[in-house]
């Protein structure tokens, strides 16, 4: 049997846009709807063709069948008696939608007890030197994984549920209240079967009817080189198992760069000390020093002063996902001898009268007025 033309009974044109198509329902419906016409056979089948129409017209995938065809037949039919609105493909969230927008409604029709899996979180520890290199590391998590006794669909015999009794499948209970503009309907989720839509009579012993057990995993996690602490890897589908025919969800890896001693990570850059002499910083030296995996040459330069910072070139880290690589900051942190023998002293003191600085005396006590004149003669 043919389908009955949407356009005709929404009267829009077969190149109306979406928002026209729904005005033209919404202002429709306001006029044929049971509510507003009690006691009105031919006001309800109007509205029954309007729900039909909007039905086809709303659902991209029926749309373009009829347009192609000029029928919807062979996807389920929403032809021949499509019964109440409330019943069959659109539910009372449809018309308050159609109605008022939609950020009213209620639920929808349940999708036999489907459910997504949940995302997950796990952790992964990263050493500079994979941060350097990149690395594959394992993860350790707690997922829900599909029940292979009822092969995920809850029941004993691995049947599929049937729709539950009290609320036929729509996973929500309408009730009407009369007040004193009309009927007023209002749904909520069905308290037998907790929104799903089903019920299950003879629930798997392994899983208890929910379709899914917990399951330790582990997985190997590619960690892109110049990863950052903090930052989170998605690895899709990886995480909890949907439930009869749901999607899984998604695992969500934070990395954690573990302490280097050695080094101060500041994005690409890393930093570190070097200790010199008095003596290298004053005349300049070639010393080596450790690099992130290899010994590097540096040059102090003469006169260099307590935290002054040498440069070397591309011996930090990358960015994310490889590249030229930061460079090293080097901090100069001149030792002073804690102790001296009488021949440093010495020789400290001759370079301080060379220099034309005071000469030190040393920590003890300082020479009285009359030892200072008796030394002058």
């Amino acid at each position: 049997m043919a389908t009955p033309d949407p356009y005709a009974a929404l009267g829009v044109s077969r190149d109306a846009s979406p928002d026209e198509i729904k005005s033209a329902y919404r202002k429709l419906a306001r006029q044929y709807h049971p509510d507003v016409n009690p006691n009105n056979p031919e006001a309800e089948e109007k509205f029954k063709e309007l729900s039909t129409a909007y039905a086809i017209l709303s659902d991209p995938e029926k749309k373009a069948q009829f347009d192609r065809f000029g029928s919807v037949d062979d996807q389920g039919g929403f032809q021949g008696n499509p019964g109440d609105f409330f019943q069959g493909g659109a539910g009372f969230g449809d018309l308050f939608e159609a109605f008022f927008g939609s950020q009213g409604g209620g639920p929808q029709r349940a999708s036999g007890g489907r459910r997504d899996g949940d995302d997950l979180r796990a952790e992964a520890v990263v050493t500079l030197i994979e941060v350097l290199e990149g690395v594959e590391k394992k993860v350790t998590f707690r997922r829900a994984a599909r029940c292979e006794t009822c092969d995920g669909m809850g029941t004993a015999d691995k049947s599929k549920p049937k729709a539950c009794e009290t609320c036929n499948g729509m996973g929500a209970v309408t009730q009407v209240r009369q007040t004193m503009i009309g009927s007023i309907r209002t749904q909520t989720p069905c308290p037998k079967c907790r929104g799903e839509g089903i019920q299950i009579d003879n629930p798997c012993g392994t899983c208890r009817g929910e379709g899914v057990t917990p399951k330790q995993e582990e997985l190997f996690v590619t960690i892109p080189a110049g990863i950052e602490g903090g930052q989170t890897l998605r690895v899709q589908g990886k995480g909890s198992d949907g439930v009869r025919g749901g999607l899984p969800g998604d695992l969500y890896v934070v990395t954690h760069v573990a302490e280097d001693k050695r080094f101060i990570r500041e994005g690409r850059m890393l930093e570190t000390e070097v200790e010199i002499t008095f003596a290298q910083a004053a005349i300049g030296d070639s010393i080596e020093i450790e690099g992130l995996t290899q010994t590097l040459e540096l040059t102090i330069e003469p006169g260099t002063q307590p935290g002054d910072t040498f440069r070397i070139k591309g011996e930090g880290l990358p960015r994310l996902g490889g590249g030229n690589r930061g460079d090293l900051l080097v901090e100069a942190k001149i030792t002073i001898p804690k102790k001296t023998s009488e021949g440093e002293s010495k020789l400290l003191k001759e370079y301080a009268e060379l220099r034309g600085e005071p000469i030190p005396n040393g920590p003890g006590k300082p020479a009285n007025i009359f030892e200072k004149i008796f030394k002058r003669k």
